[in-house]
């Protein structure tokens, strides 16, 4: 955001597009010091003790974050965006497996932490498209961006309050498979996101392969 404001010849604001993301990616940010330091007493507690951390304000604060990286910025530090969400998978296998140990419901819990990890990497990026209709397109890419992110904290929080059992939802993977559709359709003639086809036709398999195995389980 530094590089943006402080480069001449990009206008923050110069497009609807460049306004949403960048603005997006502010109150992002900002919201998530806000949530950090002001709301999470617990987290900070227990890296100096032993504490019961409010896992809910700290994924609600999580997922408040990764809207700041679902958006492409001017100049978006792609290895820096990848770094930081693979810690947070090291904490959701952390998570897992403190989970499964001793439970009856180990293969529920690793399965699901595939699948929720396949899963966010079906949420997209909101990128600049110069389709014909690039307007439309950016508010449905904003919009399906959005509400999977939302979807993605809430069964992050499932998992961390010892409800990650079972995390085959149908209300997300109808809302990714449907608005990854959408996306992947419109913008198809013009570039192929072959990382989020990928992974969206993942999403449905494991959920599906899931479904079946965990009904053989139960």
């Amino acid at each position: 955001m530094v590089r943006s404001f402080s480069d001449p010849s990009y206008q923050v604001f110069g497009t609807p597009f460049d306004g949403y993301v960048n603005i997006l990616a502010i109150l992002s940010l900002a919201a998530t010091v806000v949530l950090l330091v002001g709301f999470n007493p617990t987290f900070w507690a227990s890296l100096f003790g032993k504490a019961d951390v409010d896992y809910r304000i700290l994924t609600i604060t999580s997922g408040v974050m990764l809207l700041s990286g679902m958006v492409h910025t001017e100049y978006t530090i792609a290895p820096v965006q990848f770094v930081a969400y693979g810690v947070l998978i090291v904490g959701m296998v952390l998570q897992t497996i403190i989970s499964a140990t001793g439970s009856k419901n180990a293969f529920c819990l690793w399965y699901s932490l595939v699948y929720l990890v396949v899963f966010s990497m079906a949420i997209p990026v909101v990128y600049r498209s110069q389709i014909t209709y690039a307007p439309a397109f950016h508010l449905i890419e904003a919009v399906v961006s959005v509400a999977l992110v939302i979807a993605f904290t809430y069964m992050l929080y499932r998992m961390f309050g010892g409800k990650g059992s079972n995390l085959l939802l149908w209300i997300p993977i109808i809302t990714a498979t449907i608005g990854d559709a959408v996306i992947l359709v419109m913008r198809w003639s013009e570039s192929v996101n072959s990382f989020l086809l990928i992974f969206a036709v993942a999403s449905v398999i494991v959920f599906a392969l899931g479904k079946i195995l965990f009904a053989t389980v139960k």
